[in-house]
């Protein structure tokens, strides 16, 4: 008979492998893209922005902010300490400051 070392501990009932079903992968169409800037459309937005700063903190996930009051360049809250530019998509970290929150 073979002994099995345990070092010291109770051998579990189902040591090996469970047989886990793998749930099958959906294929999903892909996002159709533009070929270039020409085959694209212009769009104006209008938007509001607060008149006076809040804080980074106060500041909800997910949340339109500028870090100017005129609201030019904005920026999306996403985590605690990033946000994303939305004209690059890019995002960056943040410690603390202020921001005007801005409504499309």
């Amino acid at each position: 008979m073979e002994q099995v070392t345990t070092n010291g501990a109770v051998p579990g009932i189902n040591t090996g492998k469970s047989a886990i079903k793998a749930t099958p992968r959906r294929n999903l169409p892909s996002l159709p893209a533009a070929a270039g800037a020409s085959d694209m459309n212009d769009a104006i937005y209008t938007c509001k922005v607060d008149a006076s700063p809040i804080s980074w903190e106060a500041l909800e996930l997910y949340s339109v902010f500028s870090l100017a009051a005129d609201g030019s360049y904005p920026r999306v809250k996403v985590t605690r300490s990033k946000a994303a530019d939305l004209r690059t998509g890019k995002s960056a970290p943040v410690g603390s400051g202020r921001c005007y929150r801005v409504v499309f």
